[in-house]
């Protein structure tokens, strides 16, 4: 039986879809684009969201990305709108079917393919499919932009009735990557070509890895008809977007790169390669648990230590996943290797020992919230809980009690 509150809560739905169509047949001039992959979709919506503002009106819908916020983002069009971007997630099969009609991209880009999703597809093949989808539904007067660098998304291309635009690190692709410099404490710049034109992006980010969501946004933007050298100028001195390698420095001079918004494990090894040549007095690694693992968990673990050890002076683990490290904490690793029971008592750690310049990177699933072992330096936090399911920064949250403080 329906209950009066079901009731209305679908009633509300319908009219909110009802004001989606109506939004939709009056605003379909604006130029659709659409963002989707395991990893970097949100940074690359973030970057390439930067580009087309830069040129036009753009209507952005980032990090929240199921059909309830595309519609939601939708209804928010207007005629003075250039541009509607809007990043795209899948939880499981069929996803792509009920949110791509709604949205009727013109431009498609997909980034990567990855076991980000690995609960809900099990195999990358599964995944690559169902975000194929995107490629399919462009129409032919479309541009279907793909990551040349990852196979899953190249073979997209021969699913595509539009026009096709690869970007990478690979030399056949059409915008290319090349000459990355990114040691820190400098900031990634590269140099990125297209049809024999070359400009150098010098931008405000840590590391390479997102390298790889920079030349998704350039792609798409030349795909939306925006040239090289404008989008060198809205990328210069770029910063990411919040918890995804975000650079943050506290009042003692230690900088502190936040990568909280999730943490499947087979990114967690590509995070720690700017380690490798960063140079710093003093380089730490925090890890809180990994996301969709399949096989043992411990082993994971326990490689992900070995590794960090090889480019890190100290390696953190914090919360319920440390225990798997324990067989690690022998003589060879005191002083280096750490378990640590909660963020707060690492947050304390931390606090209590600081050498000026040092460098800390901190890698975690969204529902730890590690950033707060930053934002806890030099401010009050009121918010300790172990778990948390907002999305959103804890520097945004009313509960965290950062936003009275800043």
């Amino acid at each position: 039986m329906t209950t009066p509150r079901k009731k209305i809560h679908w009633l509300k739905t319908r009219w909110q879809f009802l004001r989606y169509l109506i939004c939709r047949r009056f605003y379909d001039k604006t130029t659709a684009i659409a963002v989707t992959g395991s990893c970097g979709k949100t940074s690359t919506t973030h970057f390439l969201g930067k580009i087309l503002s830069d040129r036009d009106s753009c209507r952005i819908g980032i990090l929240f990305n199921c059909r309830k916020a595309i519609i939601k983002n939708l209804r928010r069009v207007n005629s003075s709108h250039r541009f509607v971007l809007q990043e795209v997630g899948v939880e499981g099969t069929g996803c792509m079917n009920e949110r791509l009609p709604l949205l009727r991209p013109r431009i498609g880009i997909v980034t990567s393919v990855g076991q980000d999703h690995y609960c809900n597809f099990r195999t990358l093949e599964a995944t690559a499919f169902e975000k194929g989808k995107l490629i399919e539904f462009l129409p032919e007067s479309g541009v279907a932009v793909l990551n040349a660098d990852d196979p899953h998304v190249l073979a997209m291309a021969r699913r595509s009735k539009a026009r096709v635009l690869t970007y990478g690190l690979w030399e056949e692709a059409d915008v290319r990557g090349s000459d990355i410099r990114c040691a820190w404490p400098e900031r990634l710049s590269l140099a990125v070509t297209y049809q024999g034109e070359s400009v150098r992006i010098e931008t405000g980010l840590f590391g390479s890895l997102l390298a790889s969501s920079i030349l998704a946004a350039v792609c798409g933007a030349l795909a939306a008809g925006i040239d090289l050298k404008q989008c060198a100028a809205s990328l210069h001195a770029v910063e990411s977007f919040p918890r995804r390698m975000t650079i943050h420095a506290t009042s003692q001079r230690a900088w502190y790169i936040c990568d909280t918004a999730k943490a499947p494990y087979w990114t967690v090894a590509k995070v720690l390669e700017p380690m490798t040549d960063a140079a710093a007095p003093r380089k730490t690694v925090v890890f809180g648990s990994f996301s969709d693992t399949s096989g043992s968990s411990s082993s994971k673990y326990r490689s992900m230590a070995r590794e960090a050890l090889n480019v890190a002076d100290r390696v953190f683990f914090v919360g319920n996943k440390a225990q798997h490290i324990r067989r690690l904490l022998t003589p060879e690793t005191d002083g280096r290797l750490f378990m640590v029971e909660s963020l707060q008592a690492a947050a304390r750690l931390l606090a209590e020992d600081v050498v000026a310049d040092e460098l800390i990177l901190i890698k975690s699933s969204n529902m730890e919230h590690a950033e707060r072992l930053y934002f806890s330096q030099d401010r009050l936090l009121n918010c300790w809980k172990p778990t948390c399911r907002q999305s959103i920064s804890c520097e945004h949250c009313p509960e965290s009690g950062l936003r009275a403080s800043s």
